[in-house]
């Protein structure tokens, strides 16, 4: 009978704990999205000297790495290596975006916000690779 409550007590502080960050992790996420999206929209490709850039992201539960090449001073194309989201499949959009406007200041994709930050986030972080220091 101990190694039940043992286990009982166990088992209700971990569900406890998760509950908790279930409900903390939303809100602390949120508190970041204004800062990806000012650093995003102050980005200006113009800098970026011509090659072929890696970058990533992670904004939980997403994850993001992508390949830019930029030729003649403006984006030629932005390949999604990995998109791991849950229901941000739509978000891959904004990467016609970026490369229609020359621009991470393009709109988010509705319903999917969190993978469209962090795609424009990582498309950020490979095109500061080639900004010349």
């Amino acid at each position: 009978m101990i190694k039940f409550r043992k286990s009982t007590v166990v088992i209700v502080v971990a569900l406890v704990a998760l509950y908790a960050i279930g409900k903390m992790l939303p809100r602390f996420i949120d508190s970041r999205v204004p800062s990806l999206r000012a650093s995003t929209k102050a980005f200006s490709v113009s800098a970026v000297q011509n090659g072929v850039y890696e970058g990533r992201a992670f904004l939980l539960p997403v994850s993001v790495r992508v390949r830019a090449t930029v030729s003649d001073g403006r984006i030629a194309s932005i390949e999604l290596l990995k998109h791991f989201n849950g229901q941000g499949k739509p978000a891959e959009a904004i990467v016609g975006d970026v490369i229609a406007d020359q621009s991470l200041g393009v709109d988010v994709i509705a319903g999917a916000t969190y993978s469209s930050l962090t795609i424009l986030k990582a498309i950020e972080n490979a095109l500061s690779k080639g900004i010349e220091r």
